[in-house]
């Protein structure tokens, strides 16, 4: 899957999100890419919105993860810009909910490399103008284990 799609607004950039996670299931991870501002967390907004969670999405930021229940799905949201590497990944416990199978994540500022078996959809969101956002979605291959 390739996607590159344009959005006019915020409220487009959370409808593109919502589009994608008709597609997404369980153990599915969603990395964000862009800029400071550039809309990770309303895309964020969006995933949250379509899987029926009613609790207010904030940016993780400065807590590293959010945990969102009470959809159709748990919904993991980490933000990853103050993390240095992988091995903080593991310090910090977090493997546990990117590889937990039973939700869907959201990585912002990702630092993890090797995601295994499960699917990917790496999504560059880029300013193109004050309001208009450059969106690419691609699907990744499931990586082979031998």
């Amino acid at each position: 899957m390739f996607l590159e799609i344009i959005s006019n607004s915020v409220s487009e950039t959370i409808d593109i999100a919502k589009t994608l996670t008709k597609t997404l299931r369980k153990g599915d991870i969603v990395l964000l890419n862009g800029d400071l501002g550039a809309g990770k967390t309303h895309f964020a907004k969006g995933i949250a919105e379509e899987l029926g969670i009613t609790d207010t999405v904030v940016s993780p930021t400065f807590t590293v993860m959010n945990v969102y229940y009470g959809g159709r799905t748990p919904f993991f949201h980490l933000d990853m810009y103050r993390i240095e590497n992988e091995e903080e990944v593991f310090e910090l416990g977090l493997e546990e909910f990117i590889f937990g199978g039973d939700g869907i994540t959201a990585i912002e500022w990702n630092k993890y490399k090797s995601f295994g078996n499960c699917r990917v959809f790496e999504t560059d969101i880029y300013r193109t103008g004050d309001n208009t956002r450059r969106i690419t979605i691609r699907q990744r291959e499931p990586e082979s284990n031998g």
